[in-house]
């Protein structure tokens, strides 16, 4: 009984078609599902067998019969297309038992099961006929009995001996059986009986088979002779002529029949025992049949049941059978007729095209669908033609059509099932053409046919099992017509570039069954192509090695390798020209062809299938070091090729660690290890696997008896039931005794002589030799064994053979050795315990070892050293590419960093100019160094220099590495200076670098520790380990800050986690986190003290200076919150132990500094001590009271000052060093003022000055608490005014110090009566700087002290800790009105000549608008005018101002940008913007600039950056356009200066512009005030200028220009003649003037200047249109309110100079000549502006022609001759006239609608020009 279902093991029908067995005939890279989705199978209900009681699906005995009768009818009507698929089911190839052999047994079926519906239709549906059994060569089987293989034929020579042709594969054809051929066809077959004889009597063969045997194949060929008989009957008398064959017309039963005997006698080798006759006479009738049915096809909507169907497939069966007999062994030559063959090539490619094609592919179908009943070959060549052209290509016909012949199916939709049984029958004529190609010799045009259609298979999708079929036919011709393979390789290019490098499917070549790897089948042709065109055959061996035989072993070399060559180089030539030609707009995706193609090569490198993939892959290296490649001059091209070779060299890399690493034992012969081991050197019980290196355990073990290596019985396929002995070899022994045996035969054949059996392989060859050797044989029995199911491996041995030939020299014995390998078969043992099969893994990683003695291999380092090169590229885009392929190549390897030539480039491109390449380079080095220290090291100053780099992302990885090494590497050497690298960008512009380096830090000092709390300090310290090796590294830091500033903010934001996003902060796990960071802050204060100790009792001379950093930490913990030092435990614990301190002699600036910060700490502290010892207070107190009477150091005495006032509010007793201090300070200011002793007592008075201010600062309270009326706060002004006044300056600036102090106490005192008026005279432009600078500090001061005591109270009432800012509240209280009233003389500081004095003002700005007190925007024009500034400090900070104020006002911002842009340029002429006079104490002079355009110089950087910030928005940067723009309109905004306009003129023209919508407004916007100004003003110039009085000092300007030439000219002939008449001239110029009433002359003026800025706008607009390539249709049709394209590039020359306006006479005009000249060049312009660009841009760089007067006086001669005086002059004159004629024609008045009216036209081409009279 035959199963039919869908199991994998299972027998599938095929309509009678193709059967196949999946385990058995496995077609290679084809999937189950790809089959079966197109064979008609039975489909059955879902219910079918539900009924069944052994599956128990229903619980009550009534539901199963219900379901069962539901679907009986559906059963039924499916029982008769099983009983004929059974019918036509051959199960001949079955493998039975022997008592199933014996005959049928008789079915019984029980009644309404589908059996018996079957047999009710069919009786005999099961029963079957049994012929020989298959038999399958596998690796058990003995050599001898294998059967035949298909071995490619070398037909590079003519004396080829003849190699049996048989198919890999079993013909695809069906087997019927002989009762059921009688039955399908109603033929009656003749039995043969013994006695007598046949008439048709034939030769046997003369074989040694049995006679059992010899009367078989007799039987067999005795009835196809009867059925051949029986056919030829009917048609007429046997041996007629052809001719009466005509009219035969076999039924497709009849040809079934045939079909079946012929394939069984061709699989039994005896098909050429048939009489010729009977062949001749066949191939004749089944020629007719193709005849009948060429120009048939099979539609889509045809079924099997159709005339289409049974007539193609008649001519079908006619093929197979004609190609069947045709490649049979040992035919007749009669038979091989070209005519013949040529009709059947063309019935099959007539098929593929029309009946399969068109089925799947819409193009195709489009096409050949049209026309009915099909078209003749010419037709199809040009439908194939127009497909090629892309008009109706696969994929475009699907893309473009809109209305195709037939809808779309979807990609994997199931055919019908005509169409699928042409499919598989095509597919297996396929197979048969494939083995005809190599026997006979076909013509070129039929050759050439076969391969385009082969071909065109490709393009074509769902049809994989064609596609392999059609793939194994190219190889063949490639093969056997070797004159036809650079036309195949160049149709294969086309066909890359026709199929789209993007869909779906793409990949459907499947490398191996074990591997899930897929390639385009197109590389899997590319790869059989070339190595099917190498050959053993004709190579010549060298007899000696004489002289000069390296030559003739270099040809031999080239002659193996050649055509392998050539077809690689022919293939990689093709692409690349494509690849280096321009991409046309509807081209195809060059570079994505490429990688798909690279892609595929390296999937495929090392696969032992595919050797050529090597070969491709060099050959494409080789081709992109070349001018296609890295050497292009397309940036873009070299950038591709770059990205190709980095993933080259990467594949490389990896597989050459994979090697250095692989411990497979096959390939310790490569290492020159010996192969045989002491048996006797290790214990039985310490033996191990050498396959799988694991112990013996209970396992079986076996032993090599050839090295001894022991192996598991289960790793070499040994059972315990299999006998085992001494005789058993390992495959590296069995291979090494394959060669011996083999080098052997080839030294005695060629010595004539026995072997010699005592010398050794090794003798022979060397050891290194012996064990490659024997690697490579390995690879080539694996590689035989493959043979059997898969013919690419075929071409893959014979390619490695040549290959490894080709390295060798090449003697007779060296040639004749590897033929012999060529034809060796695989070793077996002798006792028949054969090898397990070498594993699949195995044999990739030999074929990656041997890969790496292959050139492209050892070709690495120069592919690295290419890509090296790639980072100096002149263009950015290579240079990252390079960056990243170099990174593809360390990532595999990471030790490649540790090169000193990739060191020295990757650290080069750390100053790249693009930011992009920098961050790849560190990128690069920053994933690799964090695990390797070394490297770490090597790298670390390079990447901390980048830290200061312009690019954020570039310095945010800076950060990131140095965090991630200091991390990874607790004792990491160069660990603080990372830290100081950081912690300085803290402050950064951007804001996410400030958190990055807030968590950084964090992460560092502040986070969870690694290891639990369980490791304490020595000494009974309660600090975990851990926590004190944090605190060192945080004092280290700070050792080496300038100052603790930072380490505050750092300290600031981890305990408030203000680097976390806002909704993290405001979480639980938030808080729980910020609990766990205090305490470790606390356990830090501790540790910090305990130091402090240890330093004081391992103390020396310097004690005081190593215990600074301990205390400066703890004062930074205390300036963020001074609970850190205040356990509740203990709260006076810091302070009592601190203070002893306070009695060490301040002797240095350490020493003052460690005594400010004790001072400091105790200060903040105290506030929290509620019952303070008062032992503890007296002592404070002394030790403070001293240090302000005696220390030097005015910063300790402040800090004791304000700690004696903290110290006074918390005392228990009253303090009376506080009142005695007072007291004191103020009587010895008070006498010095009433005996007016200032001079004699100034050191006193600038102490008790400074003293008294900060004790009324700090403790104004207990001064008004004072019972002396005397002394008092109003005292105090009072005093500070009167040293305010005195002439001494340090007294003076002293006394404005204290005032300061007294301020911030009494903020009201700034308000009272003459206060104001002291305050203004201080911040007068005319004060001193440092005046200046002191009273800004003192509002400084003021405002931080506001915000201080209001985030004091906010801290209180909200129980925030952090500094809120009073925003918005400033105008309400004291605060914002002082700021308010002294607000003007502030901003006019920001911009005073003294640098000092521009960033302290600036600072008091940036306060004023943090806390809300003045409107934002009164302060803009200073800011943008500080974007100008030359101080990097001042313009960074009002940068910044300015980008908040955006965000938030930024209508308001927009609005102030054009003052903003004035201010500027008087900040710029005042000279306080240039660098000069920095710290000057008096002003500079103004700068006087010959350049008008040197301000701008000045102004175009701040100005481009102010533009960026708007640019984002189109309707901000075009209101601040259009703002500066209509400057220049005299009409609308006034008469502005030239110079300053000459200045916005500059700073447009240098604006970074971005997108074409830009420069496109300004050339809008100036138009628009041209063209209603223009025609006016020239109008009006030109009238004063002709008329009145002002007309006739005109005429004599003009004729004392004319004559002064004309004088030049003179002189240039005779220089001693003219002096006296020089000096008359120059007097006239003086008085051009007199005579002309003011009020005309100061109106031409006014139109003079008006005429400038509009000249200005002309030469702007004129220098837009070149720089940035706009035309002027372009310009015409440019709206504002068009919307703006995302692809719109800009595009700009970089070549073009900047700006320049030197040729325009800008100054202000003060003789008529000069107002003559500015109109003149006025009217130029306005003539030029109507002239399209592109006149300019041919002489961008040409400078101004001289006038014709200038012509004419450096050129005296004309033609060789001299011209005379007279003729000189008058040309002069007449161009004199010509250039400044203000009466004549007006040929620039037609564009200005203004004076157009009245006006004359201009004069035709041609006319002379009017001269005067």
């Amino acid at each position: 009984m035959i199963n039919v279902s869908s199991g994998k093991n299972n027998l599938r029908v095929s309509g009678g078609f193709n059967c196949e067995i999946m385990n058995t005939y496995r077609l290679t890279n084809t999937t189950y599902t790809e089959v079966v989705a197109r064979l008609p199978v039975v489909t059955l209900p879902v219910s079918f067998g539900s009924s069944s009681k052994e599956l128990s699906l229903f619980d009550d005995n009534e539901a199963a019969p219900r379901v069962g009768s539901k679907s009986e009818a559906a059963i039924n009507a499916q029982a008769g297309k099983i009983a004929e698929l059974l019918r036509a089911t051959d199960i001949s190839y079955l493998s039975l038992r022997e008592e199933a052999r014996n005959g049928n047994r008789q079915i019984s079926a029980k009644r309404g099961s589908l059996m018996a519906a079957v047999l009710q239709h069919d009786p005999d549906a099961f029963s079957y006929n049994l012929s020989e059994p298959h038999k399958r060569g596998g690796w058990r089987t003995p050599v001898e009995k294998r059967p035949p293989q298909t071995v490619p034929r070398d037909y590079s020579s003519p004396c080829t001996p003849q190699v049996t042709h048989q198919s890999l594969e079993p013909p695809s054809v069906p087997n019927i059986s002989s009762p059921s051929a009688a039955r399908l066809t109603g033929v009656k077959r003749k039995e043969a009986p013994e006695s007598k004889p046949d008439r048709h009597q034939f030769k046997k063969p003369a074989t040694g088979l049995l006679d059992p045997i010899k009367s078989n194949q007799d039987a067999v060929v005795h009835e196809l002779c009867e059925l051949l008989d029986d056919i030829f009957t009917r048609s007429g008398a046997f041996g007629e002529d052809e001719g009466d064959d005509a009219g035969i017309s076999l039924s497709l039963a009849e040809m079934r029949s045939i079909e079946e005997d012929v394939v069984k006698l061709r699989s039994k080798n005896i098909l050429q025992i048939v009489p010729l006759d009977y062949h001749v006479r066949l191939l004749s009738l089944l020629d007719q049949h193709v005849q009948r049915a060429h120009g048939r096809e099979v539609d889509e909507d045809d079924d099997e049941e159709s005339m289409n169907f049974e007539s193609v497939m008649l001519g079908l069966e006619a093929v197979q059978i004609s190609l069947t007999i045709m490649t049979g062994p040992n035919m007749a030559k009669q038979i091989y007729k070209e005519e013949i063959i040529d009709r059947l090539i063309d019935f099959t490619r007539f098929q593929i095209i029309h009946s399969v094609f068109t089925a799947y592919d819409p193009g195709y179908r489009q096409i050949h669908k049209g026309s009915a009943g099909g078209g003749d070959e010419g037709d199809d060549d040009e439908d194939l033609q127009a497909i090629e052209n892309g008009s109706s290509s696969t994929k475009k016909s699907r893309r473009k059509s809109k209305t195709p012949a037939k809808p779309k199916k979807p990609a994997l939709s199931k055919q019908s099932g005509a169409v699928s049984g042409v499919l598989h029958k095509l597919c297996s004529i396929l197979s048969l053409l494939k083995e005809l190609l190599p026997i006979t010799k076909l013509l070129d045009s039929s050759v050439l046919q076969l391969t385009k259609t082969m071909l065109d298979t490709f393009g074509v999708d769902n049809i994989q099992l064609l596609q392999l079929k059609a793939l194994g036919v190219v190889c063949t011709i490639s093969e056997v017509y070797p004159q036809h393979r650079r036309l195949i390789i160049e149709e294969i290019v086309t066909l890359l570039w026709k199929l789209p490098s993007s869909k779906r499917n793409l990949r459907s070549y499947h490398l191996s069954d074990e591997e899930p790897k897929q390639i385009q089948i197109l590389t899997a042709l590319i790869l059989q192509l070339v190595q099917c065109s190498v050959s053993l055959i004709g190579v010549d061996a060298v007899s000696k090695p004489e002289v000069g035989s390296s030559n003739e072993n270099e040809t031999n070399s080239q002659r193996i390798f050649e055509p392998a060559m050539e077809v690689t180089s022919h293939l990689w030539q093709q692409i690349f020209q494509r690849w280096a030609a321009p991409k046309t707009p509807d081209g195809a995706d060059v570079k994505g062809i490429v990688d798909n193609l690279l892609v595929d090569l390296l999937t495929t490198l090392n696969v032992p299938e595919f050797p050529a993939a090597s070969l491709l892959l060099q050959v494409f290296c080789v081709l992109l070091f070349g001018n296609a490649g890295i050497r292009a001059k397309d940036a873009v091209l070299r950038g591709a090729s770059v990205d190709l070779l980095g993933q080259v060299a990467a594949r490389l890399k990896e597989d050459s660690v994979a090697c250095s690493t692989d411990k497979l034992w096959i390939l310790q012969a490569l290492q020159d290890k010996d192969f045989n081991i002491d048996s006797d050197s290790d214990e039985a019980s310490a033996r191990s696997c050498s396959a799988c290196d694991k112990g013996k355990s209970t396992k079986l073990m076996v032993s090599c008896n050839g090295c001894n290596r022991w192996f598991h019985g289960d790793c070499i396929g040994v059972t315990k039931h299999d006998k085992v002995d001494r005789g058993w070899l390992c495959h590296c022994c069995l291979c090494k005794n394959q060669i011996d045996l083999l080098y052997s035969n080839d030294k005695c054949q060629s010595n004539g002589s026995k072997p010699s059996k005592e010398v050794s392989l090794a003798e022979k060859v060397g050891t290194t030799k012996e064990g490659i050797l024997v690697v490579q044989q390995i690879l080539l029995n694996y590689l035989q064994e493959l043979t059997v199911t898969d013919s690419t491996a075929i071409y893959a041995r014979r390619f490695y053979l040549c290959q490894w030939l080709r390295d060798e020299v090449q003697t007779a014995q060296i040639i004749q050795f590897y033929q012999n390998r060529w034809n060796s078969k695989s070793p077996f043992q002798d006792f028949g315990i054969a090898l397990s099969p070498l594993s699949r893994d195995a044999a990739l990683r030999i074929s990656r070892a041997l890969g790496q003695q292959r050139p492209l291999a050892r070709g690495l380092d120069k592919i690295l050293e290419r890509l090296l090169v790639s980072l100096t590229d002149n263009s950015p885009t290579p240079r990252a590419k390079a960056l990243r392929a170099v990174g593809a190549i360390v990532e595999v390897d990471p030790s490649v960093l540790g090169d000193e030539r990739v060191q020295r480039a990757v650290e080069g491109r750390f100053l790249d100019s693009a930011i992009s390449v920098r961050e790849a380079a560190m990128e690069l080095v920053g994933r690799h160094i964090v695990n390797r220290p070394d490297f770490a090291l090597k790298y670390f100053e390079k990447i901390a220099e980048r830290i200061m780099d312009t690019g954020v992302s570039v310095r945010k990885r800076v950060i990131k590495i140095i965090r991630d090494v200091c991390l990874s590497n607790a004792g990491f050497s160069k660990m603080t200076d990372g830290c100081l690298r950081i912690i300085s960008r803290i402050n950064d512009e951007e804001t996410s670098i400030q958190d990055l380096v807030g968590k950084t830090f964090f992460e560092l000092w502040f986070d969870e520790p690694t290891r639990h709390h369980t490791q304490h300090l020595g000494d009974g310290s309660v600090v975990p380990s851990e926590i004190a090796e944090r605190a060192q590294q945080l004092v280290d830091v700070l050792r080496k800050l300038t100052s603790h500033q930072a380490m505050v903010t750092i300290i600031k934001r981890s305990l408030s986690l203000d680097f976390c996003p806002q909704n993290i902060k405001n979480s639980a796990t938030s808080m729980m986190t910020q609990a766990a960071v205090r305490l470790r802050c606390e356990l830090m204060c501790k540790c910090l003290l305990e130091s402090v100790l240890k330093v004081e009792e391992t103390a020396t001379d310097d004690t005081d200076i190593r215990a600074l950093p301990y205390v400066l930490a703890l004062h930074a913990f205390c300036t963020v919150d001074p609970t850190l030092c205040a356990p509740p435990s203990d709260p006076s614990r810091f302070a009592v132990t601190l203070q002893p301190y306070l009695k060490t002699q301040v002797s240095s600036r350490d020493a003052a500094q460690l005594l400010q910060s004790i001072i400091f700490v105790i200060d903040a502290v105290l506030p929290l001590l509620r019952r303070p010892p008062q032992s503890f207070v007296e002592e404070l107190e002394r030790d403070l009271r001293q240090l302000i009477a005696s220390c030097t150091f005015l910063t300790v005495v402040h800090a004791c000052i304000k700690s004696l006032c903290s110290l006074s509010k918390i005392a228990s007793k009253g303090i009376a060093s506080f009142e005695f201090l007072v007291r004191q300070f103020f009587k010895l200011l008070d006498g010095c003022q009433k005996r007016d002793s200032v001079a004699a007592e100034k050191a006193n008075i600038l102490r008790c000055l400074f003293c008294l201010g900060l004790l009324a600062r700090y403790g104004s309270e207990s001064v008004e608490a004072l019972e002396d009326e005397d002394i008092n706060m109003n005292q105090f002004l009072e005093l500070y005014k009167y040293f305010l006044g005195q002439g001494d300056f340090d007294i003076k600036a002293r006394a404005l110090q204290a005032l300061g102090f007294i301020f911030i106490a009494r903020p009201e005192f700034m308000m009272v009566k003459n206060m104001d008026k002291i305050l203004e005279t201080t911040l007068n432009a005319s004060a001193d700087s440092r005046i200046k600078m002191q009273m800004l500090r003192n509002f400084s001061d003021y405002l931080l002290d506001v915000e201080e005591k209001m985030g004091e109270t906010d801290e209180k009432s909200n129980g925030d800790s952090a500094v809120p800012v009073a925003a918005g509240a400033g105008d309400s209280n004291i605060c914002g009105g002082i700021i308010q009233l002294h607000w003007d003389l502030i901003l006019e500081r920001c911009l005073d000549y003294n640098e000092e004095v521009r960033q302290t003002g600036l600072k008091v700005v940036e306060i004023v608008l943090r806390q809300g007190l003045v409107h934002p925007m009164t302060c803009v024009p200073q800011l943008i005018a500080l974007e100008v500034d030359q101080l990097e400090v001042n313009w960074k900070l009002a940068h910044r101002l300015l980008l908040h104020m955006n965000e938030k006002y930024p209508s308001f911002f927009e609005s102030r940008l054009g003052d903003g842009l004035l201010l500027s340029f008087a900040f710029i002429q005042s000279g306080a913007a240039s660098c000069e006079h920095r710290t000057s104490p008096t002003k500079p002079a103004a700068i006087k600039l010959k350049d008008p355009s040197i301000p701008a110089s000045f102004a175009k950087p701040g100005i481009s950056r102010i533009y960026k910030l708007i640019r984002t928005s189109r309707n901000s940067r075009n209101k601040f356009l259009s703002s500066v723009i209509r400057k220049f309109d005299f009409g609308a905004s006034g008469i502005q200066s030239v110079p300053f306009l000459v200045y916005c003129s500059e700073v447009l023209s240098a604006l970074p512009f971005g997108i074409p919508d830009e420069p496109l407004y300004v050339v809008y916007t100036i138009n628009r005030v041209v063209q209603v100004r223009g025609g006016e003003l020239e109008a009006n110039m030109k009238t004063i200028i002709t008329e009145g009085a002002l007309g006739a000092t005109t005429k004599l300007v003009l004729e004392s220009i004319a004559a002064e030439k004309d004088r030049i000219e003179e002189a240039a002939l005779n220089p001693n003649s003219m002096q006296y008449e020089f000096k008359k001239d120059v007097s006239i110029e003086m008085v051009d003037t007199e005579g002309i009433p003011q009020d005309i002359l100061d109106k031409l003026k006014g139109y003079c200047n008006s005429a400038m800025a509009l000249a200005l706008l002309l030469r702007l607009k004129r220098h837009l249109k070149i720089v940035y390539c706009l035309n002027d249709a372009r310009c015409q049709s440019y709206q504002p309110t068009e919307v703006i394209k995302p692809v719109d590039m800009l595009s700009k020359r970089e070549s073009m100079k900047e700006f320049n306006l030197k040729e325009l006479p800008v100054e202000s005009p003060t003789t008529v000549r000069q107002m003559l000249e500015q109109y003149k060049a006025f009217k130029r312009l306005l003539k030029e502006d109507s002239v399209d660009y592109a006149v300019y841009t041919a002489n961008i760089s040409t400078k101004k022609r001289p006038s014709r007067a200038q012509v004419d006086a450096d050129s005296p001669h004309t033609n060789g001759h001299l011209v005379s005086r007279v003729t000189q002059r008058r040309k002069s004159v007449a161009a004199t006239a010509v250039e400044y004629d203000v009466s004549g024609d007006d040929e620039s008045d037609e564009d200005w609608g203004a004076s157009k009216s009245g006006r004359r036209k201009s004069a035709p081409a041609g006319r002379t020009p009017r001269v005067r009279k």
